[in-house]
This record gives C-alpha cells, structure tokens and sequence, in this order.
C-alpha cells in the first residue's frame, strides 16, 4: 500500500493554475466544433467528437475543484448523447444548446482572468460573458408578505446555492417572470386564501415558456379546506409553518430531479414489435425515455441497468407460462413498489380484477395511452420516486442511507469494471463528535451532521456519491478517479473545513474531520464492503496519528 503526504493549500492552487493554463486550447477547441455545427448540413460526426471533448472536460476540472465547469460541461454532454441518438432534434435545440455552450465558455473565461490567465482568442464570443452568471444557480421565487419568513427561506435557499427572488406581492412576482422562469415557486399564505382561488397558478408564469416551476405552499393553515384550495392549483408541496429547514430543502432537491429529467423511464415489455414500437413512439413525444424488449428473461437485467419508473407489460407477458411475471419484478428490492401497468385489448378490460391479483397495478389500453392517459402515468412516476427517495435518504442529513450507499456504490463498481476504471472511496469521521453533542446539545450535534452533509454534497462532483455510514461516519465513492486527484479534492474539503465556524442558536463549533481514503482498479474489486473495511483501516491510522488528518492507501 502507498500513503500520500497531505497536499497543502499552496500546492492545490499551483495544480490548478498549471490546469487553468490549458483553458485558451480547451476554448480553441469548444469554439471550433460550434462553428462546425453551424456551418455543416452533416453534423453526426461533430455531435460524436463533441461529446468525447465535453467528456474529458467534465472528468478533468472535476478532478481540480472547479465544480461549475464539471455541471455545465455534464449537461452539454448529456445534449450530445440525446443529439447522437437522434440528430434530427438538432434544429428544435439549437438555440437552447448555443446558450449552454456560450455559458460554459464564459465560464472558462472568468476563471481564466482570475488566475492572470491571457485571453488571445479572436474567435471566442463573448456575448454571454457579463450575464453568465444569472445561469449559475437556478432561480426559486419566494412570495410572501411576513419579513421574517422571507428572510428566513432566503437564507435557507442561499446557502444551498439557489438564486432566491423575493416577492411581496403575486403581481411582482409574476412580472419578475417575464424575464426569467423560476424553476421553483413558493407561496406563503396564511389567512388570505383568495391567491388560491384563482386556478391553476403555473399559467401565471409560464406564459412565455413550455417549463413548468414546480409550486410549493407554505402555510400556517393546514385544514382540508386549505390544502383542498391549494390542490386546484396543481401544487408540488404543500408544508405547514413554521417549516423544517432541512425537510423543505430534501423536498426541493425530489423536485429539481425530476424537473431537470425527462418525464420518467418506461420499461416496455411485449412479444409484439409493431406494439413497442408504436407505444415507444407514444413515450417519446411526451418526453418520456424509454427502452422495449422482447422477452421475460431480459427483464431482470435492464432492471438493474435502465432502473425505469414505470413498467409496461403485455396482456402475455403478465399471464406468462413461465410464471408471475409481475411479482418476480417486485421480489427485487428496489422495485417492489414500481408501478407496473399492463396493455390490454379494448375488449380485455374484463380482465382487469384478475391482472390486479396477479401483482399489476393498472391496466390501460393502447387507445387510451394515444388519447392522452399519460398524465395518469405521469402522477405515478412522480408517487414512486417521492417514494423511493424517502426509502433511500438519511432522515437528518439528506445524503444516501448506509444500505442506499451500498447498493448504489455496488452499481458504480459494476458499471466501472466493464469500463475499465479506477475507483476511490473514502470514510470520514467528525473529530471529537461526542463531546459536540456533550457540550452544546444533540440539537446542535445534528447540525453539525447536516452541515458536513451539505458542504460535502456542494464541493464534490454530481457523480460522486454521498451516504451517511452510521453515527458520525460518512462516506464518499469517487467513481472514474484516481488516488492523486481524490486526495486532491478531499485534502482540501478537510482544510477548508477547519476554518469555518459553525454559528447555531447560542452555540459556535468549530469542526474537524479525519478521513481514510483508498483507490483499487475496479476490476479488482469483489465488492464496495471490501473497500469500507480498507478505508476504515486507513481512517483509523487518521485518527491514531492525531485526527485532523487524511491517511490514503491503493487497495
């Protein structure tokens, strides 16, 4: 095993500013393939090269800490996967790619000039470099007229990153919204409920927009005749005040998921390929990502790689000879809840009391789903993953339970051996955590956990996964990542950590972390408990050697 020196803030700065230095070729390279996509009638070969570029982009600056470079290069790649597909989308999302990649070179650039970093390239546009910034965060409304309620969502919402905009008034509000779309709405109202009266609100703000803010109420009101009004307007959330703080910040991260991704996953299963591909064709135009396939023995494994909201069955396939297919679904563990629906003929709806027993929980005709029905399967796609991330979340910290962490690193290994890569996992303890909780309270004890939790979860890559292990104990998997640059990062989460003090109610904590790190080729990884138990060596050397320190190892 080879353990590593901590890396300190002056080397970091110097790794970065050697990486920044490659930005002028990197901005050479993004500005070629935009024009390329401009000028060529034949762009399959540019979406293909594009994306490969975008990729090794994501990888590296978010290796070096510059999180907003590794978001915004993600979700241009994620275009470019959609554009690889399907290139004929190409002139439906020309303008909304164009904007992306504008931001992400604007990016480049601002991060260029802060590190002296000479910018010689004619050919770059600027257009979009002074109002960047407005791209960064994502925009959530607050409408309310008590002071102390917008001060305190306000601060709430800032410290996780949203750009807040608060409102007194409904009318100033929706004004606002002409200029910018709110990705998220809340409404406080307490006695005055005539705002909920007036319909459905998400045509107040989207009148010059297909997206549709997600709304949430909050109100010292909760009888049925509130939330019942509050219902007509088709809300998200509803939460009685006063709020809890981290209960309401879970909520909105369920609903910028499902907000930032398709409709939802549809796994189709039928025997008949003029079906599927009629019934994928359906799923596509609303939006809905969709994978078909053809016999009950594949199931099983594009459950466990597609991983879909919903699942579609034939008529045949749910009366298999082979046995219950519907409940064979359901015996794994993750999808014992899936909606599963099953396509029956318009002259099959007698079967309906059967198929329930056999473990379906809906049927729906080919007719009904061109007629429109997809709203209904829309409101279980969103039931299911409420209800899947209420199974998987820690209650307090909001990270990944310990047998979600598992499961979800178990995945990542398996996706990583048959990628050939690297992976790194690392076990971190609060220095001195009981005498925390001694000394201040158990109330202030878990806050401090939920602030590791959200600093962690804020300074890491989208791709790196998060999970509170038990007690004080989280871990951290960094797929597709070598020792180097996963001390890198981490070495500095731990420095930057110590400088902060934590301000709650009466109390000041300053807070330290030791963390046991190891690195192993994936292929030679039998599972993720193997690399719990090495990085659990490695943070015991951390802690024996004084806390406050980083001890790493390859495996």
């Amino acid at each position: 095993m080879t353990d590593y020196k901590p890396i300190g803030k002056d080397k970091f700065e110097k790794i970065r500013q050697i990486y920044v230095e490659s930005f002028p070729e990197k901005l050479q390279v993004i500005t070629r393939y935009l024009k390329a996509l401009s000028d060529q009638d034949d762009r399959s070969t540019i979406f293909i090269e594009f994306k490969n570029e975008v990729h090794k982009l994501a990888g590296s600056s978010g290796s070096h800490g510059f999180d907003e470079i590794y978001q915004l290069s993600r979700k241009i790649e994620k275009l470019l996967a959609e554009l690889v597909d399907d290139n004929t989308q190409w002139d439906k999302c020309a303008e909304h790619f164009n904007q992306q990649v504008n931001t992400l070179i604007a990016s480049l650039k601002d991060i260029m000039r802060e590190y002296n970093i000479k910018l010689s390239l004619d050919n770059v546009n600027d257009e979009h470099a002074s109002d960047h910034l407005a791209h960064r965060k994502l925009p959530i409304f607050i409408i309310s007229e008590k002071e102390d309620e917008l001060a305190l969502l306000t601060d709430v919402l800032e410290n996780r990153s949203f750009a807040v905009y608060a409102f007194k008034d409904l009318k100033k509000a929706q004004e606002a919204s002409k200029e910018q779309v709110p990705a998220i709405i809340v409404l406080e109202i307490d006695e005055d409920l005539s705002m909920l009266a007036k319909g459905n609100i998400h045509a107040e703000f989207c009148s010059s927009s297909d997206i549709k803010p997600a709304i949430v109420i909050i109100s010292r009101r909760e009888d049925t005749d509130t939330r019942m009004k509050a219902s007509l307007l088709g809300i998200d959330a509803f939460f009685a005040s006063p709020i809890n703080a981290h209960n309401f910040i879970s909520t909105l991260d369920v609903l910028l998921a499902f907000r930032e991704s398709k409709q939802g996953r549809v796994l189709l299963a039928d025997e008949d390929q003029d079906r599927i591909d009629y019934i994928a064709s359906v799923f596509k135009n609303e939006n809905f990502e969709s994978i078909a396939v053809n016999k009950a023995t594949h199931i099983i494994d594009e459950l466990v790689n597609f991983k879909p909201d919903l699942i579609l069955l034939s008529l045949a396939q749910c009366k298999s000879e082979q046995g219950n297919l519907a409940k064979m679904i359901r015996s794994h563990e993750y999808y014992f809840n899936v909606p599963i629906i099953c396509i029956v003929g318009k002259n099959d709806s007698h079967l309906k009391p059967n198929l329930l027993d056999l473990g379906v929980d809906d049927c729906i005709t080919t007719d009904e789903l061109s007629a429109g029905r997809l709203s209904a399967l829309r409101q279980k796609i969103v039931r299911f993953r409420r209800a899947n991330h209420l199974i998987i979340m820690d209650s307090l910290t909001g990270t990944l339970n310990r047998d979600a962490f598992v499961d979800r690193a178990n995945e990542e290994i398996s996706l990583a051996k048959r990628r050939g890569e690297n992976i790194c996992l690392a076990m971190i303890d609060i220095d001195h955590f009981k005498h925390i909780n001694d000394a201040n309270g158990h109330a202030v004890g878990d806050y401090v956990l939920r602030h590791l939790s959200d600093y962690l979860s804020n300074r890491l890559r989208r791709s790196d996964i998060v999970g509170r292990y038990g007690g004080d104990e989280f871990l951290v998997l960094l797929p597709d990542t070598d020792l180097n640059s996963a001390y890198l990062v981490l070495d500095m989460v731990r420095q930057n950590l110590i400088n902060q003090t934590i301000r709650v109610r009466d109390s000041q904590v300053n807070v330290s972390i030791s963390l046991g790190l190891v690195s192993a080729r994936a292929a030679d990884i039998r599972n993720v408990e193997m690399l719990i138990a090495e990085a659990d060596k490695k943070l015991y050397e951390a802690k024996m050697s004084g806390r406050n320190k980083l001890i790493s190892g390859v495996v």
